[in-house]
């Protein structure tokens, strides 16, 4: 299966086949051979050579996957290239929610409703397993709404913000 994703505003393309109990994959022009295991949802292992990464996956949004992987947390978004309106390649369009990745501690909130804010800029920093996690606005636009407070608990997928 081909890919198109988004990984921290970068995108590449990952094939991915199944053959022979491992999976081999291509991550833009590198290839790998890898055995995966699921030790429960949403855990991976990979096997690759004589080293093991384990990797936790969850869905952060629609078409989006969060992934924390050797210590790092990294927000990803699947493409659909079909379906995709050619508005969209330039930005994102209407009211976008900025989402909790993971349960977590609000440690700072960087801007409030009716801010001015640009494409990546930051608008609420988590903490969640001992890592600051900047949660940043998907588009240019203004701030509409912060639904949380410095000092909060969030759970996963919870709306912590949202920009038009």
């Amino acid at each position: 299966m081909k890919y198109e994703v988004q990984i921290h505003g970068h995108e590449v393309t990952i094939e991915l086949e199944q053959r022979n109990g491992r999976v081999q994959a291509r991550v833009g022009a590198r290839d790998y051979d890898i055995e995966v295991l699921s030790p429960e949802d949403g855990v991976y292992t990979f096997l690759l050579g004589d080293r093991v990464y384990e990797a936790n996956v969850w869905a952060s949004g629609p078409n989006r996957l969060s992934v924390t992987l050797g210590g790092h947390l990294f927000s990803t978004r699947i493409i659909d290239r079909k379906h995709r309106r050619p508005t969209l390649e330039h930005g994102t369009e209407g009211r976008q929610s900025l989402i909790a990745p993971m349960p977590g501690k609000v440690v700072r909130v960087l801007l409030c409703a009716g801010d001015e804010v640009i494409k990546d800029q930051g608008v609420v920093v988590v903490e969640a397993m001992k890592m600051q996690n900047e949660i940043k606005s998907p588009k240019s636009g203004r701030v509409v709404e912060v639904r949380v407070i410095e000092g909060a608990t969030v759970n996963a997928n919870q709306v912590l913000a949202i920009v038009e």
